[in-house]
C-alpha cells in the first residue's frame, strides 16, 4: 500500500463505519425503535465530541491539514446519518412509488417499485420501461439496491426494515463524494483554509444531506460524475491508458445510472480533441503512427464507455422499439409552467418573484415558475412547503435564503475567475475542462426546464454536481491571487460567507427538527 492509499484509508473507514452503524440502527428491530429525541441528542453529542477533538489537537499543535479534513468529513457523515435515521422511506422523496413485499406478485411504480421488482423477481424489469413510471431509468442504481435488499433479508432482517435501509447506499455514496471531492481539490493543488472551505461545502450542504437519504439514482450519478472529473484531472497530468479507462468507466457507469450524466462527455471530448490536434502538430516521429496511436486509444475509450453507457438504450431499442426519454406530467399538472414565456422561466427573476418572506417551493407553476428561484429554494429546503413554520426557524430561513443566493452567485463568479487566472499548460487544460463542464451543466439544466416545463424540472438535485465545481473555485482562489491583493481579499470574504451560510443552514435544521 503506497502513502497516498494510507492517507485516504481513515476517510474510507469512518464512512463505512458510520454507514454500518446506521444500517444496524435501522435494521435491528430493538434499535429501530429508538426514540427520535435520543437519535437527535446522540448526533449533537458526537458533533460536540468532534469539536472537542478539534480544539484539543489545536491546543497541542497537532492539527494538521489532513486531520481537519477528516473532522469535517466525519461531521458531515454524522449529519447525513442523523438525517437518514430521522427520515422514513417516504419522506422528501421524488416519484418514490410504493412496495408491497415479496409475498405478492404485484408490480409497483416509482423508484421503490423498480427496486422491488429486481428484489422480488431476481431480474431486470421484463417490460416496456415506459409502461410504469420511473422504469425508464437505466438500471445500475436499482440493481445495486435490489441486491442490497436480497442481502439484508437473507441475513434475517425484516422486510420493512430492509426497505428502510435502501437509504444506506445513497448514504455511502454521499460519504464517498466527500472523499472524491477532497481528492479533486488536492489534485488541483488546494491546501489550507481554501481547501477546508471546498470540503465543507460538500460536507454540510443541505441538498447533499437530503440526497443522502434519497432512494432514487441522483446520489450515485453525482458520485460517478465526480469520479469522472477526478479521472480527467489525473489524465491531464498523466495521459496513460489507465486514466483513459478510468474516465471511460466513470462515464459508462454514469450513463448506466442516469442518462444525463452523458453531459460530462462534452468537456471531456473537447479536451480529447485538443489533445489529438496537439499530437498531430508535433514535429517528432511519423505523423501516421502518431495518429494511429492516438486514434487507437480513443477508440478503446469509446468502446468501453459506449458499450456500458449505451447498453440500456440499445436493449430497449431492440426489445421494445422505444427511444430514450423520460415520462413527464401533463399540461393539467399543477406543476406545469408552459403557459409562461421563456424569459419568465429562465430569465432574471423580478425581486418579488424570489419570495423572500417564505422561501419554500410550493410546487405550483402559477405561484413560482422561474427556474433559478426554484433551484435556490430546493437547494436549501428541497421540495418542502412547511406552512406551519414560524418563529425562530422561519426568521433564520428568511435570513439564510438571500445570503445563500448572494454567496452562490459570488462563488460561481469566483470559480470562473479562478479558472481564467490559471497559466501553466496543465492548469489551462484543467481550466478548460472545468469551466466548460460547469457551463455545460448549467445550460443543460436550463434546456431541460424548457423542454419539460414543470416546476419539478428545476429542482437543484439535477445539477448538484455543480457544488464540486464551486468547491474547486473556493479552493483555487487561495493560491491564484497574490497575498493581500484585492482578489485575495474578495475570495476570503466569499469563503467566510460560505462558512456562515452552511453553519446557519445546519442550525436551521437543528432548530427546525422536522426532518
Amino acid at each position: 500500500m503506497n502513502s497516498k492509499e494510507k492517507n485516504i484509508q481513515p476517510f474510507i473507514l469512518i464512512t463505512i463505519l458510520l454507514c454500518f452503524l446506521t444500517v444496524l440502527m435501522q435494521g435491528i428491530p430493538s434499535l429501530a425503535a429508538t426514540p427520535r429525541e435520543a437519535i437527535w441528542n446522540g448526533c449533537i453529542f458526537v458533533l460536540v465530541f468532534l469539536l472537542f477533538i478539534f480544539l484539543f489537537l489545536y491546543k497541542k499543535g497537532k492539527l494538521t491539514e489532513e486531520r481537519i479534513v477528516f473532522l469535517i468529513i466525519a461531521a458531515g457523515m454524522v449529519l447525513h446519518c442523523c438525517y437518514v435515521l430521522l427520515s422514513g422511506l417516504y419522506d422528501r422523496q421524488h416519484d418514490e412509488g410504493v412496495y408491497t413485499g415479496i409475498a405478492t406478485s404485484q408490480v409497483n411504480p416509482g423508484h421503490i417499485g423498480y427496486i422491488e421488482y429486481i428484489y422480488k423477481f431476481r431480474k431486470l424489469p421484463d417490460i416496456n420501461p415506459y409502461q410504469l413510471f420511473s422504469y425508464y431509468h437505466p438500471p445500475l442504481h436499482y440493481a445495486l439496491s435490489g441486491i442490497w435488499l436480497i442481502f439484508l433479508t437473507s441475513l434475517g432482517m425484516p422486510e420493512d426494515l430492509a426497505f428502510e435501509n435502501l437509504q444506506a447506499l445513497p448514504l455511502l455514496y454521499s460519504g464517498l463524494l466527500m472523499l472524491i471531492t477532497y481528492q479533486i481539490l488536492k489534485k488541483t493543488g488546494a491546501c489550507g483554509k481554501p481547501l477546508f472551505a471546498g470540503v465543507l461545502l460538500v460536507a454540510l450542504h443541505p441538498a447533499l444531506t437530503i440526497m443522502s437519504g434519497s432512494i432514487n439514482n441522483d446520489m450515485l450519478s453525482t458520485l460517478l460524475l465526480a469520479c469522472c472529473i477526478y479521472a480527467v484531472l489525473c489524465w491531464i497530468r498523466e495521459k496513460t491508458m489507465k486514466n483513459l479507462i478510468f474516465i471511460a468507466l466513470s462515464i459508462g457507469f454514469g450513463m448506466l445510472c442516469k442518462i444525463n450524466t452523458a453531459i460530462i462527455a462534452l468537456p471531456t471530448g473537447l479536451l480529447f480533441l485538443l489533445d489529438f490536434i496537439g499530437t498531430m502538430h508535433r514535429l517528432e516521429g511519423n505523423i501516421f503512427r502518431r495518429a494511429w496511436l492516438a486514434m487507437k486509444n480513443y477508440l478503446i475509450f469509446a468502446l468501453v464507455a459506449g458499450s456500458i453507457g449505451l447498453s440500456w438504450i440499445v436493449r430497449n431499442l431492440i426489445r421494445f422499439h422505444v427511444k430514450p426519454g423520460i415520462s413527464s406530467a401533463t399540461e393539467a399538472s399543477v406543476m406545469y409552467t408552459g403557459d409562461y414565456g421563456i424569459w419568465a422561466r429562465i430569465g432574471i427573476p423580478a425581486f418579488s418573484h424570489w419570495h423572500f418572506s417564505f422561501p419554500f417551493h410550493p410546487l405550483s407553476g402559477d405561484v413560482i415558475h422561474n427556474t433559478w428561484v426554484i433551484m435556490f429554494q430546493t437547494s436549501l429546503f428541497a421540495e418542502v412547503y412547511p406552512t406551519e413554520l414560524s418563529g425562530l426557524p422561519l426568521l433564520l430561513c428568511r435570513f439564510v435564503y438571500p445570503l445563500a443566493i448572494i454567496t452562490a452567485l459570488a462563488s460561481a463568479i469566483l470559480f470562473l475567475a479562478a479558472q481564467y487566472r490559471k497559466s501553466t499548460a496543465v492548469q489551462k487544460q484543467e481550466a478548460l475542462f472545468l469551466s466548460t463542464g460547469y457551463l455545460a451543466f448549467l445550460l443543460s439544466f436550463a434546456a431541460f426546464s424548457i423542454k419539460y416545463p414543470y416546476t419539478c424540472s428545476s429542482d437543484f438535485r439535477y445539477i448538484v454536481i455543480c457544488l464540486v465545481y464551486i468547491a474547486v473555485g473556493l479552493s483555487d482562489s487561495g493560491r491564484l491571487y497574490p497575498e493581500k491583493s484585492r482578489g485575495a481579499m474578495l475570495s476570503r470574504i466569499i469563503r467566510i460567507a460560505v462558512w456562515i451560510t452552511l453553519v446557519l443552514t445546519a442550525i436551521i435544521y437543528m432548530v427546525w427538527k422536522q426532518w
